[in-house]
């Protein structure tokens, strides 16, 4: 009995055989298939264990970038560790970012971009980006009678990837408590700044009261003398007449207090 004739292939997989193949013999397949099972298929036949296997995603964390050079770069010219995490970068959506708030007392904030489904339901733009909020899904602000108001932020992230270290400038959209969060160690820092300012300021003041007032200054300052009295100078009057008593002038000499008569014209 004959066999019945297959089925016709697809456009679609004549096209995925036709870009895949790129002109590859049997062999040259059979090789290039048997590497791959050794990278990430079963590790018996590499003589490894099985908990060595290596998939898609651990690739992915390997060669993920936050921010790529190379993203209008041609995927022929690049591995497959390059190409995996290119295609998966290309999905993201780089406009607002979603964060992770969990350890924000050491400073350490963790930041990705949003993927097609957050971007649909208005993930981290119509409601708070930290993803431990409860105004995390834009369904539970639309929801609520008192919603939060939101807060959009461009923070500057620095962080290190492959031992090297980056920064870039990210929006975020937060609710007034998470971002209370983000900046709660700045805000801790400055507290102890302002107080370690003023506690050396009192101690300053404190110090140069037990010191004293300064000296008066040294150099070419006169020193004032007293007035003199003037009992001291009657007393030398009286010492200058002989029998000590004090002098008086004649009536003629003493001045007049009456002022002098006037002159008549003629």
């Amino acid at each position: 009995m004959p066999l019945p004739p297959p089925p016709p292939q697809s456009e679609h997989s004549r096209a995925v055989f036709r870009n895949n193949l790129n002109g590859e013999t049997a062999y040259q397949r059979h090789q290039r298939y048997v590497r791959s099972a050794q990278l990430y298929g079963d590790a018996h036949l590499n003589g490894e264990s099985s908990t060595a296997k290596r998939t898609d995603f651990d690739v992915l964390k390997a060669s993920h970038k936050f921010l790529r050079d190379d993203e209008d770069e041609e995927e022929d010219n690049l591995s497959y560790d390059e190409t995996v995490a290119l295609k998966y970068y290309r999905s993201l959506f780089k406009e607002f970012a979603i964060c992770d708030l969990k350890h924000y007392k050491s400073g350490n904030v963790s930041l990705r971009w949003r993927t097609e489904d957050e971007v649909v339901s208005g993930a981290g733009q119509f409601g708070c980006g930290n993803t431990r909020c409860k105004w995390h899904a834009p369904e539970e602000v639309e929801a609520s009678r008192k919603p939060p108001a939101l807060i959009t932020l461009e923070v500057p992230f620095g962080y290190i990837e492959h031992g090297e270290a980056k920064s870039a400038l990210v929006k975020l959209v937060l609710c007034p408590k998470c971002k209370k969060k983000l900046t709660w160690k700045r805000d801790k820092e400055k507290a102890a700044q302002s107080t370690n300012g003023t506690r050396n300021a009192g101690l300053e003041d404190e110090e140069s009261e037990e010191e004293g007032p300064a000296p008066p200054p040294q150099g070419n300052s006169r020193r004032e003398e007293p007035p003199k009295s003037r009992h001291r100078s009657r007393s030398r009057s009286r010492e200058g007449s002989p029998d000590g008593r004090r002098r008086h002038r004649p009536a003629s000499s003493r001045r007049s207090a009456s002022p002098p008569p006037r002159r008549q014209r003629p």
